[in-house]
């Protein structure tokens, strides 16, 4: 999972590092709640340790596999994931939990999209990097207009 995934945490899309990052697997429903879809492949996320922790066998929080271009957007401010402009009605409603469920702006989650940030904007790492180890970051400095001169 950890080859197919690229190393990306499915819920909170930052890199889990090698030495330091628990990489773990999520049931997306839970083992609980549905003990014959345990061993079904199409039932696996690579989840970061702290990310599966939050979710536990809470039912409701939002498949990576099916979230669609705009339901979470980032503001820059604090870091913070917030719902995007394409999140609406029910959507709207099912983002905040799982904004809310997963701890996305738990203080850790925050520090790690700052620094990615911080790194991007110093010219610490490219553009190519950033993609590869914070994707939703990326996308949201893209979508802004906020990504360096020269990159696109």
């Amino acid at each position: 999972m950890l080859q197919v995934y690229g190393r990306l945490c499915a819920y909170l899309a930052l890199y889990i590092e090698h030495a330091t990052g628990s990489a773990t697997v999520d049931h997306v429903i839970p083992k609980s709640k549905a003990w014959n879809q345990v061993y079904e492949w199409s039932n696996y996320r690579l989840a970061c340790a702290l990310m599966n922790v939050h979710k536990g066998d809470v039912v409701g929080v939002l498949d990576p596999f099916e979230i669609e271009d705009g339901w979470f957007a980032l503001e820059f401010v604090a870091y913070q994931v917030i719902p995007g402009p394409a999140a609406t009605g029910d959507i709207l409603r099912r983002v905040t939990e799982t904004i809310e469920t997963l701890g996305l702006n738990d203080d850790e989650c925050l520090k790690a999209r700052e620094a990615y940030v911080v790194n991007y904007t110093q010219t610490h790492i490219d553009l190519h990097q950033l993609e590869e180890r914070a994707p939703f970051v990326a996308r949201e400095l893209r979508r802004q207009g906020r990504l360096r001169q020269g990159d696109a």
